[in-house]
């Protein structure tokens, strides 16, 4: 009988190890790429709060480059110094703040509408510098002053204003760039940067609840995953000691009382006390003859 195949129950803890083994590192995987997703979800959020913060400076910088245009071009006609007149088409020709505005935010895809919404700024701004060249032309030709950009020597007079006085000319100059046609225009040029920076405001109120939403489900993954792994690891605990440490531990007393071990646990565990309590009973046997 010694030499016949043995037939035993219970489960092997072999067999167990490898399953638990393989789920740990099924759950580690997702895990990964559960961290991994969150992490790209967190960049896109990085991404689009740094395209926001560039995308409101652009539009800031057009509204403060108009501004400034329409302060050296009053200053001029008020006083007349043209340092004012060269700080102007430094601004518009060589600073470029407005120009840089909307390549910026085209570089950064930005939506269509919210380009387009500065373009008819930047487009409403550039018509209004030709009421602004008309009144330094007058002023220019009202003080007879002989040098200046050569911008402003393409712009004719009308013939009506030619003939008019320098103190005409003067008024004239300062109520073009003063009076409430050229502030109605202004405020054409803010209502459309106001709706630009609302419309970018709304973006990123939508990019950030979507963002936030998706962050939220992510963690809840992982999450879910880190509990699952961690009964994972109590269920191979669980199992390790009730297959193998226990009966190893009532083994251990039985053989100290000379008794049969008993033949539960694990399948392996089982096997090996039978073949214990097998060769236990053939040496019993042996001392009795």
């Amino acid at each position: 009988m010694s030499g016949s195949k043995k037939k035993t129950g219970g489960i092997s803890i072999h067999v167990i190890h490898i399953a638990m083994i393989l789920c740990a590192v099924v759950i580690i995987v997702l895990l990964l790429l559960s961290t991994v997703q969150t992490s790209n979800v967190f960049s896109a959020l990085s991404r689009e709060t740094g395209n926001y913060l560039t995308r409101q400076k652009a539009a800031h910088d057009l509204m403060e480059a108009s501004d400034y245009l329409t302060e050296m071009v009053q200053r001029f006609t008020l006083e007349g110094d043209t340092v004012y007149l060269d700080n102007y088409f430094d601004e518009a020709f060589v600073s470029k703040r407005r120009e840089a505005a909307i390549l910026s935010m085209s570089e950064n895809n930005a939506e269509s509408s919210l380009v387009q919404q500065l373009q008819e700024a930047m487009d409403e701004s550039q018509t209004l510098m030709y009421r602004e060249y008309y009144a330094m032309k007058l002023l220019i030709d009202a003080r007879e002053i002989r040098d200046y950009p050569e911008t402003l020597r393409a712009i004719e007079l009308k013939e009506e204003d030619i003939f008019l006085s320098p103190e005409a000319k003067t008024d004239l100059a300062q109520r073009m760039v003063m009076g409430s046609e050229y502030y109605a225009s202004k405020e054409i040029i803010r209502t459309k940067l106001k709706t630009a920076l609302d419309n970018l405001d709304d973006q990123m109120a939508r990019a950030r609840q979507e963002t936030s939403g998706q962050m939220v489900q992510e963690l809840s993954v992982v999450r879910a995953v880190v509990i699952v792994l961690v009964l994972v690891l109590v269920l191979l605990i669980v199992l390790t000691a009730r297959l193998s440490t226990l009966p190893l531990l009532r083994a251990v007393d039985s053989v100290r009382q000379q008794k049969e071990i008993p033949a539960a646990g694990s399948k392996e565990f089982r096997l090996l006390a039978e073949s214990y309590n097998e060769l236990a009973r053939s040496c019993r046997s042996e001392n009795k003859t």
